[in-house]
């Protein structure tokens, strides 16, 4: 995966938020079951002031907030643009997300400036983004 592309941009944006959203649901797949345990207990070494952390539930990869996805894997774009469109395979994102999760921790986000792979700590613009994803299809 290229650095920089929309795909990798996007995935870095949703590590973002799977690390700092609270009152997440995250379903996964049986087999990543221990990854994801992992990385619970490394967010919790890395953000000691966190007091709630993220559900884990086995079934087919989503991720909720609230009982609303913060994720759309569908082709066609999601109407609410609090939802990271990731219109990408599945089982990818999963182990991806996971690995980015782990990277941006070890680089010491959140607390850090630009770990977090945004030029000058921009905010994520959604609408960019899916206009990029339509134009790369």
């Amino acid at each position: 995966m290229e650095d920089n592309s929309q795909y990798w941009l996007a995935l870095r944006e949703g590590a973002r938020r799977l690390l700092v959203e609270q009152e997440l649901v995250i379903t996964i797949s049986k087999e990543s079951e221990k990854d994801w345990n992992k990385l619970i207990l490394f967010m919790a070494d890395s953000m000691p002031e966190r007091l709630e952390f993220p559900k884990l539930e086995t079934g087919r990869f989503s991720v909720l907030r609230n009982f609303l996805p913060l994720f759309d894997f569908e082709l066609k774009q999601p109407e609410d643009l609090d939802v990271l469109w990731l219109p990408y395979p599945v089982d990818e994102l999963e182990s991806a997300l996971l690995q980015m999760c782990s990277e941006l921790l070890l680089a010491g986000y959140p607390g850090c400036s630009g770990c977090g792979y945004r030029d000058e700590e921009k905010n994520w613009d959604e609408t960019i983004h899916r206009l990029s994803v339509q134009n790369s299809a």
